[in-house]
């Protein structure tokens, strides 16, 4: 595919949908490649669905809640000419405003916690390339050689939220470099399809960021840090049942008991996920002193592991 030219491949997956989507597609867009789920698999199993119905080598991610700006597909294309490059982060804009980010990348902090770079600042301040430690999967392009399994670009057990941080470890750990775009716009309708304070959202979210950390540190490695992380989820929950907000301290209550226990495999690799997390994870953004003290001291368990040799902790 070269620049100029339109994408050699449209997969649409239907997510399980009851409102006559797939016979819309049928009738309107026959040239498209539809791919038809019998029941909701989740963002994870949507795109892998759409993995396998995909033929070429660069393969591109696109929600149904995000409109493309002029030359986006080329602008995200032009960084794979760069070899070391196995996925671009598109500039993601605000729906309703163009000249505000809702992401440029992904960051993280010691934590293991996540957040869109950018999001709510002046696009303006995001005019830069930037190498991030994962993209938004939500406008990713992505090289299928770079997958570390070819069956699957997202871990299926994390169904949605966090499986674009899982895959930029991944690829960071197997040696490749994650871009931000800063002209591949697109316009995004953040939490378009779960809204905030939703009891399944919040579980998820919880859940998943544990078993991310456990899936790429290890057992040892987790264990380390588990004291930590555990004392921080504990006094949440507290908290928000002071606070009267019993339908987050449930789900964090649950969500946090899901991620402790259920079973991972562990991710090998050539690159230590201590050197990626010194390389690219942030200080806590936020105000509560507990919060701020724990994270320092998995900061330090990190750096000392980082330092000593480049080892892999995730076998």
């Amino acid at each position: 595919m070269t620049l100029s030219e339109k994408p050699e491949q449209i997969v649409v997956v239907d997510n399980g949908s009851h409102d006559g989507s797939q016979n819309l597609i049928r009738s309107k867009f026959p040239e498209v490649t539809l791919v038809e789920m019998k029941k909701n698999s989740g963002f994870t199993g949507a795109n892998n669905a759409g993995l396998g119905a995909a033929t070429g080598d660069i393969l591109v991610l696109l929600n149904n809640d995000c409109i493309v700006e002029k030359d986006w597909l080329s602008n995200l294309l032009r960084r794979l000419e760069d070899p070391r490059i196995g996925a671009v982060a598109s500039s993601m804009r605000n729906i309703n405003d163009i000249g505000i980010m809702d992401s440029a990348g992904g960051q993280m902090d010691w934590m293991g916690f996540t957040a869109d770079i950018g999001r709510g600042e002046p696009a303006s301040l995001y005019s830069e390339h930037a190498i991030v430690p994962f993209a938004c999967g939500g406008a990713l392009m992505v090289r299928r050689s770079a997958l570390p399994d070819q069956n699957r670009i997202f871990w299926n057990d994390l169904f949605i939220y966090q499986e674009d941080v899982d895959l930029g470890l991944e690829l960071n750990r197997t040696g490749w470099e994650i871009v931000y775009e800063p002209t591949a716009v697109v316009r995004h309708e953040h939490s378009a399809t779960m809204r905030k304070s939703n009891y399944f959202k919040e579980h998820l979210l919880t859940r998943n960021r544990l078993l991310v950390m456990r899936k790429h540190f290890g057992k040892e490695g987790f264990s380390m840090m588990e004291p930590y992380v555990k004392r921080w989820q504990h006094a949440w929950i507290a908290v928000s049942i002071l606070r009267g907000r019993f339908h987050l301290a449930k789900a964090l209550l649950t969500g946090t008991s899901s991620g402790l226990k259920h079973p991972v495999e562990y991710f090998p690799a050539k690159k230590s996920i201590y050197n990626v997390y010194a390389r690219f994870a942030g200080p806590v953004n936020s105000s509560h002193p507990l919060k701020r003290t724990l994270s320092l001291k998995v900061r330090e368990i990190i750096q000392t592991m980082a330092s000593s040799d480049g080892g892999d902790y995730g076998e």
